[in-house]
């Protein structure tokens, strides 16, 4: 055999050698999507919601869950495979496509980390259907969405102003922001608010105008820019959303009254 063939072998061998590493290194993170999918297919609500992270379950019920998956067609799955898979610390992605029952196939993205029990789903993201707009990884929900994400998000500060309680506002952010606060700490932080509760909920009945949205580069976080054109000085707002569990939870509420936020 000539030397070339014998490189050419020996390069296809440890190609070979690394996928099958690759794949047996991801075998758990691969079991995890298979094991909720199948629990899905055999209408187990219950199996498939175990199969989720803490922070998952935080802001989702059963129900949500349930919602979710009939909503997007992902209730009538009659093939699972991934095409993608990484892991980086206790952190994996999987990339795949569902086949369903009808015959259609939907690209779908799941985040994982891994604990004490294993690894468990952090997020199930469905690609959206139809026109997109920029070229990163992480794309920005449409316009629609950050207008119903901003609404969203001023409804309930608006009825905790009223509650003078931040209660409802605490049940509306993300996961993650709840672990490094609490409905008391909110309290400190926009208290002084509560006195303009009539005002807040005035915004709550216009529907904001978005002046920017862009995705942070390195944390897959979205940050809105909007405002609402009231008189005598417009009411500017920057959030921040991270993607968790089916969803845009916020993780960050900045206001200004007359002129942006800065930074």
């Amino acid at each position: 055999m000539k030397t070339w063939m014998k490189v050419v072998l020996g390069i296809f061998a440890g190609i070979a050698v690394l996928i099958g590493f690759i794949f047996w290194l991801t075998g758990d993170v691969t079991k995890a999507g298979d094991d909720f999918f199948a629990a899905v297919q055999d209408e187990d609500i219950d199996a498939a919601y175990e199969l989720l992270s803490d922070d998952f379950k935080a802001g989702t019920t059963k129900e949500e869950l349930r919602s979710y998956l009939s909503d997007n067609a992902l209730d009538k799955v009659a093939e699972v495979s991934w095409g993608g898979r990484m892991i980086e610390g206790n952190l994996g992605t999987l990339d795949g496509t569902i086949e369903t029952e009808t015959g259609g196939a939907i690209p779908l993205t799941l985040k994982l980390v891994n604990g004490q029990s294993g690894w468990k789903i952090l997020s199930i993201r469905k690609e959206s259907a139809g026109f997109g707009s920029g070229s990163s990884e992480t794309p920005l929900p449409s316009e629609k969405s950050q207008s119903e994400l901003v609404s969203g998000s001023v409804v309930q500060y608006a009825q905790s102003l009223a509650d003078k309680n931040m209660t409802k506002f605490y049940n509306h952010i993300s996961a993650t922001w709840q672990r490094q606060t609490s409905v008391e700490e909110l309290g400190q932080i926009f208290g002084s608010q509560y006195q303009f509760a009539s005002g807040w909920d005035n915004l709550t009945k216009l529907k904001p105008v978005l002046d920017d949205a862009y995705v942070e580069e390195g944390t897959e976080a979205v940050f809105i820019r909007a405002h609402y054109p009231v008189k005598p000085h417009a009411v500017h707002l920057k959030q921040k959303y991270v993607y968790e569990g089916t969803g845009w939870k916020l993780l960050g509420f900045v206001t200004q009254i007359g002129s942006p936020p800065e930074g």
